[in-house]
C-alpha cells in the first residue's frame, strides 16, 4: 500500500473533521477524537494541522473550493436571470449532497470562540454577497429584475436559503432540499424577475 501525501492526509483529517462536527457537534471535535476516527497518532495530526483551529480553517478553506464551483457553475448562464437561478440552485444542490457541511455552516460556537475563524467566515460570506450582488446589478441592468433596492433583496435571497437549510437540517434531512430550493426559486421569479 502507498503512502498518502500530505495533501491527501490533511484531506483525510479535514473529512473525518467534518464528520465529527456533524454527528457530535464542536465539542466533540478534539484532536484524540480525530485521530482515532482518521487511525494515526495524535502527534502525527499535529504535524499536519497546529491545533483544532488550523483544522476548522482547513474545513473553510474546503468551503472556499465550493465558492470556485459555484463560479464555474453559473459561469454558463445565458442571462443574469438564469445566473441568480442557478446561484440559489447550486447552494441546494451542493449541501443536499453534502449534509454535513451544514454542521460547518451553523455551528456558531465555532466562529464566537475564534477571532480568526470569525474574521475568515466573515470574508467567505462577503465574497458570495459580492457574487450575488454582481449578478442582481448585472440582472438590474439588464432589465430582468425589478426596480428594488439591491442590498435588501441579497439579504432576501440568502436569508431564504439559510432559513430553508436550518429547517431542513432540523428536520434531519427529512425532505428534499432541491425540491424545496426549486419551489423557492418559483417564488423569486413571480416577485422579482422580469
Amino acid at each position: 500500500m502507498s503512502r498518502l501525501t500530505t495533501e491527501e492526509r490533511q484531506a483525510m483529517i479535514i473529512d473525518e473533521a467534518i464528520k465529527i462536527l456533524h454527528t457530535g457537534g464542536f465539542e466533540a471535535l478534539s484532536i484524540r477524537e480525530l485521530a482515532k476516527q482518521v487511525k494515526i497518532s495524535e502527534p502525527a495530526i499535529y504535524r499536519h494541522f497546529l491545533n483544532k483551529e488550523d483544522i476548522i480553517l482547513g474545513i473553510l478553506n474546503r468551503m472556499l473550493e465550493f465558492d470556485i464551483l459555484l463560479n464555474k457553475n453559473i459561469a454558463d448562464a445565458k442571462s443574469a436571470k438564469q445566473k441568480i437561478r442557478q446561484f440559489v440552485l447550486y447552494h441546494f444542490e451542493f449541501l443536499e449532497k453534502n449534509p454535513e457541511m451544514t454542521s460547518v455552516l451553523f455551528s456558531e460556537e465555532m466562529y464566537t470562540q475564534s477571532d480568526t475563524l470569525r474574521k475568515k467566515l466573515i470574508f467567505i460570506i462577503q465574497k458570495r454577497k459580492q457574487l450575488l450582488k454582481t449578478i442582481l446589478n448585472d440582472a438590474k441592468n439588464s432589465g430582468e429584475l425589478v426596480d428594488v433596492d439591491n442590498n435588501e433583496l441579497l439579504s432576501i435571497i440568502l436569508g431564504t436559503i439559510r432559513m430553508i437549510v436550518m429547517e431542513w437540517r432540523l428536520s434531519n434531512f427529512s425532505f428534499q432540499l432541491t425540491s424545496r430550493g426549486k419551489n423557492m426559486l418559483k417564488i423569486l421569479d413571480k416577485l422579482i424577475l422580469i
